[in-house]
């Protein structure tokens, strides 16, 4: 078996990725509990969002008055995206540490072949939380950073030089972050490594399995375009049955992209823990003979 580090082909290191893609729904399909984990971080990142947003909007009422001076609204406006950011990194931490525990229970699963228990990743994450939350922060102030550059490209009012500079910058910026990051959870949650380890060594760990990495993430992508697909044309047709047929249609779209980001988003982070073990020892992770998976 080849290293990760190893001279082999493009389509055979993409390859490689889909397996490991195919491997992750294995996981996800044998431990239908990681879900749940993705499922919480979704709902706890609402709460975080929902008080936020109350949050805003009673600063709002209270000093909404038509006789507020020009630094009062000032203050106000600052107050709001003092309130957004902090939202922002609270749902960046609680997004990082329900991944943490996804990638400490499927590679419990994919090296030791056991079960673990769902309290399992819990205490996994906890673990390292000191991390999580420094990491959390780190990760959450540069998504910031590239939502106020997408606002820039998107906004209308803005010069068109500046629109392209901003797009390109958000492009950039974004893969050469996503590429260097990469395994800092991995990192984190199973070294119990501290952040400036951890990102001195994802970007290596990258290097080494470039291929494989963006092979799995382009499965996954495209296996849910094509989920998401199916549920729409199996809805469309009842979009012919009236008023009830329309509704029922809805349900059945809302609830298939439901399901399948539910899914898929436990997959993405499976997989991360199997291209986590091959990157620092160049195997598949052993569960995969299990399945009849073989590089």
């Amino acid at each position: 078996m080849s290293t990760p580090g190893s001279r082999i082909g493009f389509f055979q290191r993409i390859g490689r990725g889909w397996k490991m893609t195919k491997l992750g729904m294995a996981v996800v399909r044998a431990d239908p509990e990681l879900m749940v984990y993705t499922l919480l971080s979704a709902v706890f990142s609402m709460v975080a969002a929902v008080a936020v947003i109350s949050g805003s909007i009673g600063l709002e009422a209270v000093t909404d008055s038509e006789a507020a001076t020009a630094q009062e609204e000032d203050l106000v406006t600052a107050a709001h995206l003092g309130m957004a950011f902090v939202g922002y990194l609270v749902i960046s931490v609680i997004t990082v540490f329900w991944n943490a525990a996804i990638i400490a229970s499927a590679y419990e699963r994919l090296t030791a072949g056991t079960n673990p228990s769902f309290s399992y990743g819990i205490k996994q994450a906890t673990k390292c939380l000191p991390q999580i939350l420094v990491w959390g922060v780190i990760s959450g102030t540069v998504g910031m950073l590239l939502k106020v550059l997408e606002g820039v490209a998107r906004d209308g009012d803005s010069p068109n030089p500046l629109r392209i500079v901003a797009g390109l910058a958000t492009f950039v910026i974004g893969v050469a972050w996503w590429m260097a990051t990469f395994f800092i959870v991995p990192i984190l949650v199973l070294e119990r490594a501290g952040v400036l380890d951890g990102m001195k060594e994802s970007p290596k760990l990258f290097k080494e399995t470039w291929g494989e990495d963006v092979g799995s993430h382009m499965g996954t992508g495209i296996l849910q375009g094509i989920v998401i697909l199916l549920f729409v044309l199996i809805a469309l047709p009842l979009m012919l049955l009236g008023e009830a047929g329309g509704v029922l249609a809805v349900v059945i779209v809302l609830l298939g992209i439901g399901l399948s980001v539910l899914f898929f988003t436990t997959v993405e982070s499976v997989n991360r823990a199997s291209l986590f073990y091959y990157a620092k020892t160049g195997e598949i992770p052993p569960m995969a003979q299990k399945v009849g998976i073989e590089f």
